[in-house]
C-alpha cells in the first residue's frame, strides 16, 4: 500500500487513544442495554441485534462529540505525548486526523465491521484496509464507496464461521481489494502531502503551532463523517435484507450519549 499514506496513518495511530477496541467501545456505547443484548452486539453485530434508529442515534452522537472536540486547540495539547510522537506532522493535521481515525473505527463497529485492532493493540492488516477505505470515503475518493461494500460482503462471508471473535486479521481477498485499496491509499497519500506542504512541515513543531481555524475545521469534519455514515448505513441496510428473520428488540427509547473518547 502507498507508503506515504501508511506512514501517516500509523503515525496518527501512535497517539494515545487513537486505536479503538471494538468490544470496549460497544460496551461503553450501549451500556444502558441489557447485558444479553450487549453480548449479542459483540459476538455478532449491532446491525443484526438493534433497531436502526438506535444505532443511528449513537452514530450521530459520536460525530457531534468529535466534531466539537476537533475544533478545540485544547484537544491537541490534551492528548498525552501526542505531539511528541508526531514531530513531522503539523499539529492541526495531527488533531484533525486523530478524530477522523477515531470516528472511522467507531462508525465501522456500529455498522457491523469487525475489530480492526488485535489482542496486542496493533492494527491488523484487514484493519488497515478497512480504515483506509473509510477515510477514503470521508475524503471523496470515489472508488472507496464500492470498496466498502465489497469488504462488507467478503467479511460477512468469511466471518460467518467465526462470529464469536469478530476480529479482522488478514482474511480479505487480495484479488478482490488490492488494486482498489492501492488507488485509495495513493489518493490519500497525495492529499496528505499536499496539505502538509501547505502548512510548512518542520522537524520540530511546537504546540503553539497547532492553532486551528475552528469554524472551517468544524464545517469540514461533520460533512466528512456524515459521508461515511451514509455509506455504512446503506451497507447495513443490505446486510439486514439478507437476514431471514430480523431480530426484534423490545421498544427502546434510549438516547445514546457518548463522550467520543
Amino acid at each position: 500500500m502507498n507508503n506515504t499514506w501508511i506512514t501517516f496513518l500509523n503515525g496518527i495511530l501512535k497517539m494515545p487513544g487513537a486505536k479503538i477496541n471494538r468490544e470496549s467501545f460497544l460496551r461503553k456505547t450501549f451500556k444502558d442495554l441489557p447485558e444479553e443484548k450487549i453480548r449479542m452486539c459483540i459476538s455478532d453485530s449491532p446491525v443484526r441485534v438493534l433497531p436502526p434508529a438506535l444505532i443511528d442515534s449513537a452514530a450521530s452522537s459520536i460525530i457531534n462529540s468529535h466534531a466539537a472536540k476537533v475544533t478545540a486547540i485544547s484537544t491537541v495539547s490534551g492528548i498525552p505525548g501526542g505531539l511528541a510522537l508526531l514531530a513531522t506532522i503539523p499539529a492541526d493535521m495531527a488533531n484533525y486526523y486523530y478524530h477522523i481515525v477515531s470516528v472511522g473505527q467507531k462508525l465501522g463497529y456500529l455498522y457491523g465491521f469487525p475489530d480492526m485492532v488485535d489482542d496486542k493493540g496493533k492494527l491488523t492488516p484487514d484493519g488497515e484496509i478497512m480504515l483506509t477505505a473509510f477515510i477514503g470515503v470521508m475524503n471523496k475518493v470515489q472508488i472507496a464507496n464500492e470498496l466498502i461494500r465489497k469488504i462488507a460482503t467478503e467479511m460477512a462471508k468469511r466471518l460467518s464461521e467465526e462470529t464469536a471473535r469478530r476480529i479482522a486479521g488478514n482474511i480479505l481477498s487480495k484479488q478482490l481489494i488490492s488494486q482498489a485499496i492501492e488507488t485509495v491509499a495513493t489518493k490519500l497519500g497525495t492529499q496528505i502531502t499536499s496539505k502538509s506542504a501547505g502548512r510548512g512541515i518542520s522537524k520540530a513543531i511546537p504546540i503553539v503551532s497547532g492553532i486551528i481555524c475552528g469554524g472551517l475545521t468544524y464545517a469540514t469534519f461533520k460533512p466528512q463523517s456524515k459521508r461515511l455514515l451514509k455509506t455504512l448505513q446503506a451497507t447495513a441496510e443490505v446486510s439486514r435484507k439478507l437476514i431471514p428473520e430480523p431480530i426484534e428488540v423490545p421498544a427502546l427509547t434510549l438516547e445514546i450519549k457518548v463522550s467520543g473518547d
